[in-house]
């Protein structure tokens, strides 16, 4: 009787648990998808990317051997935003919006799969508008880890430029130019740079790999761009399991401890021995 309805209880809460899961593992892959298909590359940050190399001036140079391009450099001890800046803003407000649509999303998918379920209905009284979104503080977060990412990008490039031959080079071209490269290698291409080329979704606009093998080599612009990816996706899975959390706490208040029914089975028994022994 009772045990048998802990048990239900308890069934029941791991289906909800369950169905929260399914949601934000969805909304991973949805952002893994999105991180790999280079959809993020349209848009502004295509706009941004023609910007950046859209004169030619930097592959032109890089084809002829001459790294030294000093416009960028001017602009960067005068202080006036370079094409990289405005490449790596269109990439951070791309990124953002992808992590807040699959965010969404997940919520939804889970206040909808709740309302079907036993008990879930029950947890989510009162709470539905503000479960069925982000959590109220998710877009700070959201922008907070991207920033820190783009942080670390830079901080991935300045390492790997950190011997005298390419720290010569990577001072031509500036960090800010180079991460920004890396971030768009990020989602340009599934497996890394080996296909040859970078080529910008939607656009026109072709960058060879050797824009970034220009100043790291082959195997090192492999690596940059993984582990760029790597770190993002860390960064984001750490943001969907704070979002998951609000339904794992709800469900984690109402239900039964996982022994519970065993523990009531087992002091019927007791209870059960006693009275024989007694009788």
């Amino acid at each position: 009787g009772i045990a048998a309805a802990v048990e239900s209880q308890l069934t029941a809460a791991n289906g909800l648990r369950a169905a929260a899961t399914a949601a934000y593992d969805g909304a991973r892959e949805g952002i893994d998808e999105g991180v790999r298909s280079g959809t993020l590359l349209r848009g502004e940050v295509l706009a941004r990317w023609q910007e950046f190399v859209g004169t030619g001036e930097w592959m032109r140079a890089l084809q002829s051997g001459v790294s030294r391009l000093r416009d960028r450099v001017v602009s960067a001890v005068t202080g006036r935003p370079t094409p990289a800046d405005g490449l790596q803003g269109a990439l951070e407000n791309s990124v953002e919006r992808l992590l807040r649509a699959e965010a969404d999303r997940a919520a939804e998918r889970t206040v909808t799969t709740w309302r079907a379920l036993p008990g879930g209905a029950a947890l989510l009284a009162g709470e539905e508008r503000d479960l069925e979104q982000v959590s109220p503080d998710f877009p700070e977060a959201a922008a907070a880890q991207v920033r820190d990412w783009q942080g670390a990008v830079l901080d991935l490039v300045r390492d790997q430029g950190a011997d005298k031959r390419t720290q010569a080079r990577l001072l031509s071209w500036g960090v800010n130019g180079a991460g920004a490269v890396v971030m768009v290698a990020v989602f340009a291409q599934t497996a890394g740079l080996t296909g040859g080329e970078i080529a910008v979704a939607g656009g026109t606009t072709v960058v060879g790999q050797r824009v970034l093998e220009a100043v790291f080599g082959d195997s090192a612009v492999r690596s940059l761009a993984a582990r760029a990816r790597e770190d993002l996706e860390a960064r984001a899975d750490e943001l969907l399991r704070y979002e998951q959390e609000r339904f794992d706490v709800l469900v984690d208040a109402a239900a039964p401890a996982p022994t519970a029914a065993d523990d009531l089975r087992a002091v019927v028994g007791e209870l059960a021995a006693a009275r024989r022994a007694a009788a």
